[in-house]
């Protein structure tokens, strides 16, 4: 009988947007959030007697369905969500077991995905959520000291199918690769400007501002871009200098700004590496808190040089494609 301990995630891209497939890649999950979203058209018109609205004079009206799901990040797996996030992966050639997949800012249309999450009941029944049309409306990576890099991601989607059907609706399966390994604080490492910069917890957002409400006669449209993305950023460490200090308060643009990166190793040869070539950098302040040590927490924004990616996730893993 299947018990809570059976729940899984499970996704696939989708050839087309909002046409489910069955899926075909399993993830450890911290924890989902999603859910349909389902409202109802109601009548404004009026009946003699009528103190309470009428129990046949709405519609119900699915207006797909939204959420978060949160993730400890492998070195397998993730290829496809990185490429899903920013929109454009290019790969290297394989090379001892591993292949780097570099995902870049790039176009978001076309690119959905089909999420099904095993959720069961106390009674020990397992049922099938099926989320099709899955756009990436944003996302995070973080980690904190002695803790395993994470990553979020806020997903919209055309329509959620409740309960086990046919094809991409049927009950998975879940299958996890074996060889798959973390990325912990204890091998990761952080550059600013060029020089080591010790954290104890870092953190990249961003915002894709996809038109998610996009619905006409004919359903929901794909999420399409508007308005530019943000991408920010955030580590926090120990007041050692004044250095970040000055970046922020700066009166010259130029002397706002350095770049970033930051790499986490798994113990096998695995790698992922975030890269900023320009980060803004706007907050670092540092305040007496009794008699603790200084604590320093720098928050930026990342901007274009009209060249480079403005951000960049090379992921070195055992994907063989993302």
């Amino acid at each position: 009988m299947p018990s809570i301990h059976d729940s899984y995630l499970g996704l696939a891209p989708e050839a087309t947007y909002g046409t489910a497939v069955a899926p075909t890649r399993f993830l450890e999950m911290l924890s989902e959030g999603l859910a349909g979203k389902y409202e109802r058209i109601e009548s404004e018109a009026h009946r003699a007697g009528q103190r309470v609205l009428h129990m046949d004079r709405f519609q119900p009206n699915p207006k797909g369905a939204e959420g978060d799901i949160k993730l400890e990040v492998m070195d397998s797996g993730f290829g496809l969500l990185f490429a899903h996030a920013l929109g454009a992966t290019a790969a290297g050639a394989p090379s001892g077991g591993f292949t780097t997949h570099t995902s870049t800012v790039g176009d978001l249309k076309g690119k959905a995905l089909t999420v099904q999450v095993g959720r069961v009941a106390v009674g020990g029944v397992l049922h099938p959520f099926t989320y099709e049309g899955g756009k990436v409306k944003g996302w995070e990576l973080s980690n904190q000291v002695d803790g395993i890099l994470q990553m979020s991601l806020d997903l919209d989607f055309e329509k959620e199918t409740i309960g086990a059907g046919a094809g991409a609706y049927a009950a998975a399966t879940p299958t996890y690769g074996t060889d798959g390994q973390l990325f912990t604080f204890v091998g990761g490492s952080v550059q600013v400007a060029g020089a080591p910069f010790g954290v104890s917890d870092i953190s990249f957002k961003g915002e894709n501002n996809l038109k998610a409400d996009r619905w006409l006669s004919t359903g929901k449209q794909e999420p399409l871009e508007e308005g530019m993305r943000e991408y920010t950023f955030e580590l926090k460490g120990e007041f050692e200098d004044l250095v970040h200090a000055q970046r922020v308060a700066a009166s010259l643009a130029s002397n706002n700004v350095a770049a970033i990166s930051a790499s986490w190793a798994s113990p096998q040869g695995g790698l992922l590496t975030v890269t900023i070539p320009v980060g803004r950098f706007d907050e670092d302040p540092l305040n007496f808190d009794g008699a603790k040590l200084i604590e320093q927490s720098i928050k930026g924004k990342v901007l274009w040089d009209g060249t480079t990616s403005p951000i960049s996730v090379a992921y070195k893993s055992k994907d063989v494609a993302p």
